[in-house]
């Protein structure tokens, strides 16, 4: 939607409104800070309209910006202006808090945009960077993991990988992570991986949400059991 860079602005105009009927004898250098951020949140809610997401998604994020920057333009309006602040200012805050909290539900619904993929194999330490979008995208989206216990060079594993997959080098072996895959899928790239590579241990899992780090226990676990 073309116009949605706008709606920020609007909002945040919206808030500045009673600046074109009252003078500023008020608190000017608070009220301007006040509008300052306001001035910022519209500029970064802008920003997010062409962010590459799901159009729902997107419209939720803007809007929760678009109305954290309407509160916080009212509030250095009223501040600038001398004009006692109503309850009701914070309104915009808290449906902005609801915006966002609706951003992630869509964000991590069955139609979650997939993780980009990496540039190849990553680290432990790229594993938890990315613990948290693993989890969240968990929630809504199940996701495959192959834990394997293998020493092939990471090269020639990723090659074996589909676009989109992740594959993560651990110090035991690798981790695969799946998006998008059915156990099917999952179950005919263990047998190519079994056909071409060493594979000293192995486990499957279908994670439905939770700690990564209990379901990469589980995993370790359950390939522990295997040697």
């Amino acid at each position: 939607m073309r116009g949605l860079f706008l709606l920020p602005w609007g909002l945040c105009l919206l808030g500045l409104a009673p600046l074109a009927w009252f003078g500023p004898p008020g608190q000017v250098d608070r009220g301007l800070g006040l509008v300052a951020a306001a001035l910022l949140l519209a500029g970064a809610g802008s920003l997010y309209s062409r962010f590459p997401l799901a159009f729902p998604v997107q419209l939720a994020l803007v809007l929760g910006l678009g109305l954290l920057a309407f509160q916080l333009a009212l509030e250095g309006t009223l501040l600038l202006t001398g004009l006692e602040a109503p309850g009701i200012v914070a309104l915009g805050g808290i449906l902005g808090a609801l915006a966002f909290g609706a951003a992630f539900f869509l964000g991590t619904g069955r139609e979650a945009p997939l993780l980009p993929p990496l540039p190849g194999v990553g680290s432990l330490e790229d594993l938890r960077r990315m613990a948290g979008a693993l989890e969240g995208l968990a929630l809504r989206r199940p996701l495959v993991l192959i834990y394997l216990g293998t020493e092939t060079p990471p090269g020639k594993l990723q090659e074996e990988l589909r676009r989109g997959d992740l594959a993560f080098r651990l110090k035991t072996g690798y981790l695969l992570v799946l998006q998008g895959s059915r156990p099917e899928d999952a179950a005919g790239l263990l047998r190519r991986l079994k056909e071409r590579f060493p594979l000293s241990t192995y486990a499957v899992e279908r994670w439905r949400g939770g700690s990564l780090e209990r379901v990469l226990a589980r995993l370790e676990a359950e390939a522990l059991l295997q040697s």
